[in-house]
Order: structure tokens, then C-alpha cells, then sequence
């Protein structure tokens, strides 16, 4: 659509509610369809004078919580557009009840994601933090083997089992990587058939039954009601104590007090972790005193690639809903069918 073909040659308004990265092709793509504005708001109130002051019509938010109050501040609203693919900052039933479509970029960081899980992976069992100390404090002293102590004994990925919590798009990818280490994958995925998820290299199995066989175990859910919490100190207590866990999901999906708990009674071995309770983690956090914890800071999903792939889904699906368009990736699909905003497929 040109410029001209606005009512009145003038660009609907997409507020942008926090920052993240647009490559220059994903602000050109918004920039044909709408006025850009980035908010930089430090509160609901804020962004709710913000929204209402230039009568906004896409709300684009990576973290920012788009509640209902921001939501009725523009009646020009159509649509809130995630960055990225967890949504638990928006209120999708608010939204769903006005008849605003909520999309996020599902599977646009996949790859990113995936190699980020497989370089925790492989950083624990090669113990890599802890030989790369070594070396740096002078503590190779010897060529010969027996010089070296104890704890750098690592362990090899061929022939263990690998237990994915969530065979989506970027549990499938896991999957595919872990082949490649002749492992064993199981899976558990209650939206996932047992023949979709043999397509996807994995056997389908019920969680307690993965936790207890699974050499390493790696989240990739979403963070809703049901997933919040959902590793808490009863499953954490079924994983062999030789057992590494990862997550690059999202940090409550995992009850961060009883993990620390586990590892300090030495329940479990080791952990990967890319997200956490509270982001960014306090230097106070226990979980930062483990020489057994690898932590990253929430970028698994910020390779170059993944940025560019990202941010232009973000511009294409903001687009078609200035457009008048159904987005692609709705996440609440149902809900609007529902209330009969869009016809069933």
C-alpha cells in the first residue's frame, strides 16, 4: 500500500513500547506502512499517555507488559506485535475481548536458540569454564595426563540421552543436533503426537519418565500458567545426580530456589542456564557461586542472524495489520474466532 493510499496521505502511527533491534530492511518494511515512534516509557502511565497522544495503531513490545489500560488508549488499535516469540507480557484475553490481534515471531531466532542450548550442553560436559580457568591461572603444569586434576574429567554426548521438555520448532532443531552426537532423544510435549515426534527424532515420553532416564535435560516451552514452575523440587529430585539441566526458555519455568537447592545437596550435576527469575540476575543471586553453573545473559537468540530474521517478521506482520491483513502467526487465533472477529480457517 503507498503512502496515498491512507485516508488522507497520513501514516497510522506504530509505537514501539521498548527497545530492541530493528535491522535498517525491517525499518524501511515499517516505514513504507506507518509513522515509527519509539516510546521510551518507564511506566504503564506513560505509555498509555503515549499511545493515546498519537492514537496508535500497532503496538510493538519485546518485554514492555501491554496491558489493558494501554490497550484502550487509542481506539485506532488493531494489533500488538511481540518481539520475539514469548508473549506473557501481553494480556491476550484483554486483547482477545477488544478484537486485537496479538502475533509473535515464532521461529524466526530457532537456530540461534538451538546452537546456543547444544554450546551449554557441550560446555558442561567438557567442562570448558573450568579447564579455561586452569590453563589462565598457570595450572598446567605437566603434558602428561595424570597432571591434570580430577575435575576436569569430562564426559563424552555419545550414547547419552537427551530429554527435551518442548519439541517445537526450536526442541525439533535440539533434536536434530543431538543426532549428530549419536544420542538418544526423548521428548515430552502434551501438543506433540508419538508420530510427530518420531518425524522429529525423538521418543515421546511422559516427563517423570524423561527426567529419570535423561543424561541432559533442556526446556524449550513457553512461559504460561501451566508451564510456570513446572521443574520444581519434586522433578528436579527424579534426575540422575550426574544429570546437567538447560534452559533457554524461560526462567520461572524452572522454581529457581529449589534448583539452587539441588545443587547444593548435589541432586543434580550441572546447569546451563541462558534466563532467569529476575533479568537482568543480581550479582547476589546464589546460582552466580556455582562453579557448575554456566550462565549467560537471555542471548541465545541474538545471533546476527536471528536479529535480522526477527526484527523483519516483527515489520512484515506489523505491516499487515496496518494493511487490514490477518497476520500470520496469531497467537490468539482462537479466541477471536470465538468471538467471531475472524472467520474459522
Amino acid at each position: 500500500m503507498s503512502r496515498s493510499s491512507f485516508k488522507g496521505g497520513k501514516l497510522p502511527t506504530i509505537v514501539c513500547a521498548d527497545r530492541f533491534y530493528m535491522s535498517d530492511e525491517a525499518m524501511r518494511t515499517l516505514e513504507t506502512a506507518g509513522k515509527v515512534i519509539w516510546a521510551d516509557c518507564e511506566s504503564e502511565r506513560e505509555l498509555v499517555e503515549k499511545v493515546r497522544n498519537v492514537n496508535a495503531k500497532v503496538i510493538i513490545s519485546e518485554y514492555f507488559k501491554i496491558t489493558e489500560p494501554v490497550m484502550s488508549a487509542s481506539p485506532a488499535l488493531r494489533g500488538i506485535v511481540v518481539w520475539g516469540v514469548g508473549y506473557e507480557h501481553v494480556d491476550v484475553d484483554a486483547a482477545s475481548v477488544k478484537g486485537l490481534y496479538v502475533v509473535n515471531t515464532p521461529g524466526s531466532n530457532a537456530e540461534s536458540v538451538a546452537e546456543h542450548t547444544f554450546a551449554l550442553i557441550l560446555s558442561l560436559s567438557r567442562k570448558l569454564p573450568q579447564a579455561d580457568a586452569f590453563v589462565r591461572k598457570g595450572g598446567w603444569v605437566s603434558r602428561e595426563e595424570a597432571g591434570l586434576p580430577h575435575e576436569l574429567m569430562t564426559r563424552d554426548l555419545w550414547g547419552k540421552t537427551l530429554g527435551i521438555i518442548g519439541l517445537g520448532t526450536v526442541g525439533s532443531r535440539v533434536a536434530r543436533i543431538a543426532h549428530g552426537f549419536d544420542m538418544r532423544v526423548l521428548a515430552f510435549d502434551s501438543h506433540v503426537s508419538a508420530e510427530l515426534a518420531k518425524e522429529r527424532g525423538a521418543e515421546l515420553v511422559d516427563l517423570d519418565e524423561l527426567l529419570r532416564e535423561s543424561d541432559f535435560v533442556t526446556l524449550h516451552v513457553v512461559l504460561t500458567e501451566k508451564t510456570r514452575g513446572m521443574i520444581g523440587t519434586s522433578k528436579l529430585n527424579l534426575m540422575k545426580p550426574t544429570a546437567c539441566l538447560i534452559n533457554t526458555s524461560r526462567g520461572p519455568v524452572i522454581d529457581e530456589k529449589a534448583l539452587i537447592k539441588a545443587l547444593k545437596e548435589k541432586k543434580i550435576a550441572a546447569a546451563g542456564l541462558d534466563v532467569f527469575d529476575k533479568e537482568p540476575i543480581d550479582l547476589g543471586n546464589p546460582l552466580l557461586k556455582f562453579d557448575n553453573v554456566i550462565v549467560t545473559p537471555h542471548c541465545a537468540g541474538n545471533s546476527e542472524e536471528a536479529l535480522r530474521a526477527t526484527s523483519l517478521m516483527v515489520s512484515e506482520e506489523a505491516v499487515r495489520i496496518l494493511h487490514g491483513q490477518i497476520p500470520k502467526n496469531l497467537v490468539n487465533r482462537a479466541q477471536l474466532v470465538k468471538r467471531g472477529y475472524i472467520r474459522r480457517d
